[in-house]
């Protein structure tokens, strides 16, 4: 029996340091039925030499843009590339496990979306002793309170079947895509998590999306909940949930938004009890205490001072 073909998204901008290593790492999947798409966004360093040297490969498919568009908008075009049943997203700096497609692969099952836990290395690659799972409460289920506050599938992490990637297209303004196929896939079939290292993530000062543990740079940290800084941002992914949601949690998002709407005030109580109310829906993904649940619950509920 034929195994499904799985597409890998490469997507590259000056990646030239870590490229050879992760791309070696995505060819020696134990997984035999897999292709690469790689888009590049037009570089400036030598991460079309170092891509050129994959391009006798036969199911690595290399793309080169004609000018700087952004991360998303490459994603959106490798995306559309993709000739597999199953769709994977690789960052250009990370190592994978030999037999993550695999696990994953066999993970799935009815569900749209399966992830993993990964490892958090420094830039030589070394275990910096702490996971993903060390920081976030890794879900599986259908419920999508969590996504409110937090995120708990990083983009490297999962591996999900075309037909949510075509629910998915195009990706609201401002909202990163892990999050949103993550949200969408809760809503439609809900998602698994698989408890194994798959990937080594590579921590440092040009990752996209960056996990910060140095408690001189809380405020830098939890790079997900930066868009919830700004009202009109937070206000607007509301939204964005409320309208994506399921029937049944309509009153739920309508009342979230419409509380946090109320921007003639200082400080919404009505917010503030709203979320005291199902503060463990709203946590369910974060490693918080009662009492630290409270003060972000405050920091939410207060309009003129927001994250100070």
């Amino acid at each position: 029996m034929n195994k499904p073909l799985v597409s890998i998204i490469l997507c590259t901008y000056n990646g030239e340091k870590f490229l050879k290593e992760q791309l070696d790492s995505l060819i020696n999947q134990t997984y035999s039925n897999f292709e690469i798409i790689v888009s590049d966004d037009c570089s400036t360093d030598n991460t079309r030499i170092v891509l050129n040297d994959y391009a006798h490969i036969s199911n690595v498919h290399l793309y080169y843009k004609k000018q700087n568009e952004g991360y998303i908008k490459n994603f959106e075009t490798a995306a559309s590339l993709c000739n597999g049943t199953f769709i994977a997203f690789s960052d250009q700096d990370d190592i994978w496990v030999p037999n993550k497609i695999e696990t994953l692969v066999n993970n799935i099952g009815t569900y749209l979306l399966v992830y993993s836990d990964s490892l958090l290395v420094n830039e030589l690659g070394e275990s910096l002793n702490k996971k993903l799972s060390d920081i976030s409460v890794m879900y599986s289920g259908k419920s999508t309170r969590g996504f409110i506050l937090w995120n708990v599938v990083w983009g490297h992490t999962m591996l999900i079947k075309k037909e949510l990637l075509e629910c998915c297209l195009p990706i609201p303004n401002n909202i990163p895509h892990d999050i949103w196929m993550a949200f969408k896939a809760t809503t439609l079939s809900g998602i698994v998590y698989v408890n194994e290292v798959l990937t080594y993530y590579r921590q440092h000062s040009n990752t996209v999306t960056r996990i910060t543990y140095n408690k001189d740079q809380v405020a830098k940290r939890r790079a997900y909940e930066e868009r919830f800084k700004e009202f009109e941002t937070k206000l607007n992914w509301f939204k964005i949930m409320r309208d994506h949601e399921r029937f049944e949690e309509k009153t739920f998002y309508t009342n979230l938004v419409n509380f946090y709407a109320e921007k003639n005030k200082a400080f919404s109580w009505k917010l503030f009890f709203f979320m005291l109310k199902h503060h463990k829906d709203l946590f369910m993904f974060r490693r918080k205490k009662l009492l630290s649940q409270i003060i972000e619950i405050r920091k939410q509920s207060r309009f003129e001072r927001q994250f100070n």
